[in-house]
């Protein structure tokens, strides 16, 4: 069973007919419903607090009355204190799909995943990679069909090390988030039999038990 629309089995059929019927389709991946923990279930969901709704992008230009961008998909709003490293986690109708971590900030990942909209289906180049195509388009097709998404970050702590440089002592800011990512997803996988469906990728150094 997919992951239905307000609890109506009627949407199975339905979003499963949509699927079959979408142009782009190869890069969308239907969600199954059993491979779904709802977000105010989540072992772990002290770490995350809402941001934001990823929505459909319809912004018109208003000097020329077109779209101000060919992107389909944005963020509902301006994150704040975005800069630095992130875990983040989507949700679609309350349920967790995908959680994930950034270095940069999660405005920049995000804008990473809007490379997903040149596939060739589109007639663009389908330059991306694979990760930003699915879910770029998996987001695009259950939004454009009235799913609900929202967007959650845990801003990680700042680490830093001193290092002995050529007799320099000098501060280092570490990079830590793929750690992390990766040990919430084992977490998730320990906890809950599989991984979030969208979460394909972690850092293997860092796989094992999250006891």
């Amino acid at each position: 069973m997919y992951i239905i629309f307000d609890d109506k089995e009627e949407e199975q059929d339905n979003i499963i007919t949509k699927y079959e019927n979408c142009y782009y389709n190869r890069w969308v991946k239907l969600i199954p419903e059993e491979f779904m923990i709802k977000f105010v279930n989540y072992n772990n969901k002290k770490y995350f607090k809402y941001l934001c709704d990823i929505i459909e992008d319809i912004e018109i230009n208003d000097k020329n009355n077109k779209k101000k961008r060919n992107t389909l998909i944005q963020l509902s709003k301006k994150i704040e204190n975005d800069e630095g490293e992130w875990l983040y986690l989507i949700t679609l109708n309350d349920c967790i799909i995908k959680i994930g971590g950034t270095r940069n900030s999660i405005t920049e990942r995000f804008g990473s995943y809007l490379c997903g909209h040149h596939i060739e289906e589109r007639g663009k180049s389908g330059k991306a990679s694979q990760t930003n195509m699915y879910i770029y388009n998996t987001l695009y097709f259950y939004i454009s069909n009235g799913y609900k998404v929202k967007l959650y970050g845990y801003k990680l702590p700042v680490e830093r090390i001193t290092r002995n440089i050529l007799n320099n002592e000098v501060i280092v800011e570490v990079q830590t988030y793929h750690t992390y990512e990766s040990i919430f997803i084992t977490n998730y996988k320990d906890t809950y039999g599989f991984n979030p469906f969208l979460s394909d990728n972690c850092d293997p150094n860092y796989k094992g038990s999250s006891a």
